[in-house]
């Protein structure tokens, strides 16, 4: 049952890994694309989620079952304890050496029932403790994720409002541009104005 847990949380592990692997390419993709790793870390921590809570609930389940045939085998030993005990002392002493050997063996049958019964709530108990320190784990790996999207969010913020400064400032470089040049046009105008008039 531990090895059910190992493999959800090797999965969830590589998932870390793949949205860390994003991360980390950040700065040599577009703005698209980094939206794209947004989306896709998201969904692997929901998956992943969703994943490692239904796997605890089909092994409880399973353990509950186990628990459950092992009760009633106990309640169905007990029953026939209880019935020949009451009827031992009635029948002969040949049916009471046979009862006798009968009881003895429901015994013993009682006694592991017993034992199988301690076995799997002690099981059920240490799953539960796996699964608690597991899902404490996929918690703190969760804030992590979430600390890691938030940054990405944050850094596609930065880089838009640069690319969106970037373009007033282009706008603004070749507004001055056609000025500088309606500057220099009106100033060769005025020149070729002052020789006309002095020549004519």
């Amino acid at each position: 049952m531990s090895e059910s847990f190992n493999t959800y949380e090797s999965e969830f592990q590589f998932a870390i890994q793949e949205a860390q692997t994003k991360i980390s390419q950040i700065n040599s993709v577009d703005a698209e694309q980094r939206k794209n790793y947004l989306k896709s870390i998201e969904g692997a921590n929901e998956k992943q989620e969703k994943s490692s809570y239904n796997a605890k609930i089909r092994n409880y389940r399973t353990e509950l079952d186990t628990v459950t045939v092992t009760y009633n085998k106990l309640l169905d030993a007990q029953d026939k304890v209880e019935l020949f005990g009451s009827n031992r002392y009635t029948d002969d002493s040949g049916d009471s050496s046979e009862q006798r050997k009968q009881l003895l063996s429901n015994n013993s049958s009682l006694e592991r029932s017993s034992q199988r019964l301690h076995d799997s709530q002690r099981i059920a108990m240490e799953t539960e403790n796996i699964g608690s320190n597991i899902l404490n784990d996929l918690r703190s790996q969760r804030e992590q994720i979430n600390g890691a999207r938030n940054t990405l969010s944050q850094a596609d913020n930065y880089v838009d409002r640069s690319v969106q400064t970037l373009k007033t400032m282009g706008r603004r470089l070749t507004a001055n541009k056609f000025i500088s040049y309606g500057i220099i046009a009106v100033l060769i105008l005025l020149i070729f104005l002052v020789l006309f008039s002095k020549f004519s």
